[in-house]
């Protein structure tokens, strides 16, 4: 699998924000806080979802620690090919149960 582009619409830090990713290796080279952690995870939780949100959980549950912090619809997309095939992940969050997001898969070869 090939990582093609992504959109955050909000994840944590960012709002709006487009990144693609070039054949071959992806060098994200930036100061500490500057979001590299959070592009990971936003990865990450675009390919396998979050776990909900537990009042009982010991550490920070993922699903609160990237909340958006300007509010707003939570989540984006992915492209990503594989096998020749491009596909395309949209996944928006709730801000505490995996049961209420949303979740659709493209396969851009089809498109209209």
């Amino acid at each position: 699998m090939k990582l093609v582009s992504c959109y955050i619409e909000n994840f944590g830090m960012y709002s709006q924000q487009s990144f693609s990713f070039s054949a071959g290796l992806s060098v994200f080279c930036q100061d500490n806080g500057s979001g590299k952690s959070t592009l990971a995870a936003f990865l990450l939780a675009m390919l396998y979802g979050m776990e909900s949100y537990r009042s009982t959980a010991k550490d920070l549950p993922t699903r609160l620690h990237y909340a958006p912090f300007q509010g707003g619809r939570y989540g984006g997309w992915l492209s990503f090919e594989t096998e020749g095939r491009v596909y395309k992940i949209e996944r928006f969050f709730d801000e505490k149960s995996e049961t209420r997001d949303k979740v659709a898969l493209y396969d851009q070869n089809n498109s209209p």
